[in-house]
This record gives structure tokens, C-alpha cells and sequence, in this order.
């Protein structure tokens, strides 16, 4: 049985919808939405490192999105679908002072999932690209597209 010519989406469709989707949380995380929840300086700190990542050119082979405050990123074509396994960071912080505009920053919390299971959970002191974080993202790069 002959299958149509766009049964299959393109490696090309598919990189330019993770890359899209990567143009789409960094504008998610720099909003004055996220800015007024997380503080200026949180979001700043997620902003750089969407774009650190985005420049190690994980935004080609990788979607990125967001569950309320989180970075999750994923092999999956659609959105809002996690798939199989998905790497997911969390930045930590305490508010405190009138109306919650101080929060002091932990760091954050990187969580890596396999068919539901935590497979590696730890939390960076800062909210940069460490050398860990780096050898996630390579780990789930490599697995399928789903």
C-alpha cells in the first residue's frame, strides 16, 4: 500500500516547529505576564537560558514549552504532548515582602522523565547551562521523534 507524500511530516516541518516553538517560550518567559509572577530577574535568568540552549542549537532538534511556570522540552511533534520521555526545569525561589515583589533565588530543579519515571531529578545552584544539564539535553535529543 502506497502511503501519501505527506503522510510523514518533513524533518524540515518538524525542525522549524521546534524552532518555533523555542521563539515562542522565550517571548512566554520575557512577557510582562511571567516577569510580574517570577520577578524581573527570574525571568531574565530563564530568558538566558532558553537562549544559551536555543544557541547550542538544541531548538533544532527539540520543542520546547511550558507548564505554568516550568521549561519543559520534548521529541514531540505536537504541542502539549509530552511523548515518551521530556526533560523539565523548575525555577526555585521564596517570595517574600509586600505584594510577593522580592524573591530570592535558589536555582533550579531539572527533572529528566522516561515513560513516566524520573530517571535523574537534581538542582543546579544557578539558572545557567551547566555541563549536566547539557549532557540531558544530548541524552534526550537521541531519542525518537514521537
Amino acid at each position: 500500500m502506497n502511503k501519501p507524500d505527506n503522510f510523514f511530516e518533513s524533518d524540515n516541518l518538524v525542525e522549524q516547529k521546534f524552532m518555533s516553538s523555542w521563539d515562542s517560550i522565550r517571548k512566554f518567559y520575557d512577557g510582562s505576564r511571567m516577569r510580574g509572577f517570577l520577578g524581573e530577574q527570574l525571568a531574565e535568568l530563564m530568558v538566558k537560558l532558553v537562549t544559551s540552549m536555543q544557541d547550542q542549537g538544541y531548538n533544532r532538534c527539540l520543542r520546547a514549552g511550558q507548564s505554568l511556570h516550568r521549561l519543559v522540552l520534548s521529541r514531540s511533534r505536537e504541542h502539549g504532548y509530552l511523548g515518551r520521555c521530556h526533560l523539565c526545569f523548575t525555577p526555585e525561589f521564596d517570595i517574600y515582602a509586600i505584594n510577593a515583589k522580592m524573591k530570592t533565588i535558589h536555582g533550579l530543579q531539572v527533572t529528566y522523565q522516561v515513560d513516566d519515571n524520573i530517571c535523574e531529578e537534581f538542582t543546579e545552584s544557578e539558572i545557567v547551562l551547566t555541563s549536566k544539564i547539557q549532557n540531558l539535553l544530548q541524552r534526550l535529543s537521541e531519542q525518537p521523534i514521537n
